[in-house]
């Protein structure tokens, strides 16, 4: 797995802690089972990713920040949860 980390003129680093999208597919510790899985959560949760910086486009190669994804993931999943306890229980009378 390679990481991002290129350096621009000036010695100032670009897109440190940012790695290929397949990283979250590829490898032992990956999140998720396939590639399809990935990208289905990245469409899922485009616009928090985007809002948390966990996701750029650079020269054409769509880069995550693995800690950033997390935490949005995370935090969509318990709000999601949480959503579905707060409704009142329809079975209910």
């Amino acid at each position: 797995m390679k990481v991002i980390g290129k350096k621009i003129r000036g010695g100032v680093p670009l897109l440190t802690g940012f790695q290929p999208l397949s990283s979250l597919w590829e490898g032992p510790a990956a999140p998720y089972p396939s590639e399809q899985s990935a990208r289905w959560q990245l469409r899922k949760l485009r616009p928090h990713l985007a809002a948390a910086s966990a996701v750029a486009l650079h020269c054409g190669e769509l880069l995550i920040h693995p800690q950033r994804f997390a935490e949005v993931a995370e935090r969509v999943a318990i709000d999601s949860f949480a959503r579905r306890v707060s409704r009142p229980d329809e079975c209910q009378s």
